[in-house]
């Protein structure tokens, strides 16, 4: 099998074929997905430990008052 020349001068955080063979492109797709990924799980369980008691207590205040009326 031959050597690939296909996209051979870029580079890889400039890479946008998601099937570029070069292993820079590769690796660093790999980590920002695997990044993006982490970031997201704990940004998410972060803000929803802050923000539920909030918002729920929020809600139900809110709720509650609008069917007592």
């Amino acid at each position: 099998m031959a050597l690939t020349t296909r996209n051979a001068d870029h580079l890889a955080e400039d890479c946008r074929d998601d099937g570029c063979p070069r292993f820079p492109c590769r690796i660093y797709k790999a980590g920002y997905i695997a990044g993006y990924r982490i970031g997201y799980e704990l940004g998410y369980a972060e803000g929803y430990a802050q923000g539920y008691g909030a918002g729920f207590a929020a809600g139900y205040v809110a709720g509650a008052a609008s069917t007592s009326g």
